[in-house]
């Protein structure tokens, strides 16, 4: 054990993403919670998009605008108002579940520890300080609109959009400072606030 802590210190990286990881899953605790209860406010439109993905996902259209099986087979355009985005990543998650909730509390999960993972990333390269990297993520990932849009709203759409704001700003740290003439994370980052947005 003593080793493993060594190699750790050693290789301040991962023990960064690893403290990342630890605080996303520790603000994440109430939500697998089986009292909290994410079919309410924007929840129950998220849980029945992935339903309808999947569904039209398995009839083999790869890219459902209206869900033909909804409103007692009127059918429903629900992909024109949300980004694919927050529909076909989160059914990843099915591979590990049964359930629809738990799937798309697993993405959930998963949008907050990457915030701070992109967040750690951006401010290090301007710190160069592991530590100021760390606590500039736990107090991106902890802040209150962050884990309002988590546990009151269940905004997934929000909560994806979190993890690209650190994209865009490291983009355009690369953009101005690096004078990179392809900066790829802001054409990334940019791209996927706005759709999701």
């Amino acid at each position: 054990m003593k080793e493993i802590i060594k190699k750790l210190q050693q290789n301040k990286k991962i023990l960064s993403y690893l403290i990342i990881f630890f605080v996303s899953v520790f603000l994440c605790i109430p939500l697998f919670s089986k009292y909290m209860d994410i079919a309410r406010d924007d929840g129950i439109q998220h849980i029945c998009r992935l339903i309808g993905n999947a569904t039209t996902l398995k009839e083999g259209h790869l890219f459902p605008v209206i869900h033909s099986d909804f409103c007692n087979g009127f059918g429903y355009s629900w992909n024109l108002f949300y980004s694919p985005f927050t529909a076909y990543i989160p059914l990843i998650f099915k591979l590990f579940t049964s359930s629809y909730v738990i799937t798309l509390k697993l993405f959930m999960l998963a949008t907050i520890f990457l915030s701070g993972v992109f967040l750690f990333q951006f401010t290090y390269k301007l710190s160069q300080s592991h530590k100021v990297g760390v606590i500039s993520a736990i107090l991106y990932m902890s802040a209150p609109y962050h884990l309002t849009d988590l546990y009151n709203r269940i905004a997934i759409a929000e909560l994806a959009s979190f993890l690209f704001l650190p994209i865009v700003f490291h983009g355009m740290y690369d953009l101005f400072y690096e004078k990179k003439k392809l900066p790829y994370r802001i054409i990334i980052g940019a791209i996927r606030i706005n759709h999701n947005s």
